[in-house]
């Protein structure tokens, strides 16, 4: 069964023997195995890999829950003797992902050095997918909103700033006029991210039309093209933050749009934490809090100037 999870993760069987730790002439016969157990076909292979049938990742998933089960129990039995083990699978949404967790995890790591903690970094939409397919126990994402089978727990707030290169806006108070974004391009995120969707909401409500629209891959590469005056973009303030203090970018806000929100912690409904996630959720929520003040101090709050507007005052 461990094998099959593996094979969802990795995408080929040799990649799952070897997280298993066998040979794949046994694996192929685990898998035969398995297969005559279910009486259905489990894995198809081609010639770049191995994918699960419909049948293989309805299996995987339960599979990967007994699993997870059964890690905990061992995290329990090993918390009556003090100690501390086991591996957490963390899935985030890009902006948390990529400006909170590394912090976290470095703290997370000197507290709880017996722990293992595996990362993955997706749009919202897929970490909540991998989420609900057992592929990982907790979700750290920027939505508002979830299946009914996942559990949303708020821990931090953010604010989506527009950014510009410095001195192409007209400011006036670190606020930018509706009116002006007509004749810009906006920087975009992928289909399926909570940051792209916050913002085209925001607009849509406020009757904000822009002059163009132009999707990048990552939250970096539109902070990169905003810096070479291409355009104007919505992002994370967490995610900009450095580069305002730098001066490499400048904050602006628009009236009348709302553009703040919430991480969440995600995790399936129902579901108990083990000993080691509790830690790691604790870990999580002291060291965002001076990730809030780093940004707060460089950035500002919503009703706060921007610091670009601040300095040429």
């Amino acid at each position: 069964m461990r094998l099959l999870v593996e094979i969802e993760r990795r995408g080929t069987l040799s990649a799952a023997a070897e997280a298993v730790g066998i040979g794949q002439p046994s694996a192929s016969q685990h898998l035969r195995l398995l297969e005559a157990a279910a009486g259905q076909r489990l894995v198809e292979r081609n010639g770049r890999g191995s994918r699960l049938t419909e049948a293989g990742a309805l299996l995987a998933a339960r599979a990967a829950q007994a699993l997870a089960s059964l890690d905990r129990a061992d995290e329990e039995l090993a918390a009556l003797s003090g100690l501390e083990t086991g591996t957490i699978h963390v899935g985030a949404s890009t902006a948390p992902g990529v400006y909170l967790l590394p912090d976290t995890l470095g703290c997370f790591r000197r507290d709880h050095p017996g722990v293992s903690v595996e990362v993955e970094i997706a749009s919202s939409g897929e970490i909540l997918r991998r989420l609900l397919a057992a592929r990982l126990q907790l979700a750290i994402v920027g939505t508002e909103e979830a299946d009914d089978r996942v559990e949303l727990t708020p821990f931090l707030d953010d604010e989506l700033v527009g950014i510009a290169k410095p001195g192409t806006l007209p400011l006036a108070g670190g606020f930018l006029p509706a009116a002006e974004l007509r004749s810009r391009l906006l920087l975009c995120r992928e289909s399926g991210s909570s940051t792209q969707a916050l913002a085209e909401r925001a607009l849509a409500a406020g009757g904000v039309e822009v002059g163009g629209r132009w999707e990048l891959g990552s939250s970096e590469a539109i902070k990169r093209a905003a810096r070479e005056g291409l355009g104007v973009a919505f992002l994370s303030r967490y995610a900009v933050a450095e580069e305002v203090e730098r001066d490499e970018l400048e904050v602006f806000r628009v009236r009348g749009l709302s553009l703040t929100r919430q991480f969440s912690l995600a995790t399936l409904a129902g579901r108990e934490l083990s000993p080691a996630e509790r830690a790691f959720v604790a870990t999580l929520t002291r060291c965002c809090a001076k990730s809030a003040d780093y940004a707060e101090a460089c950035v500002g709050g919503p009703s706060a100037t921007a610091r670009g507007a601040k300095s040429r005052a």
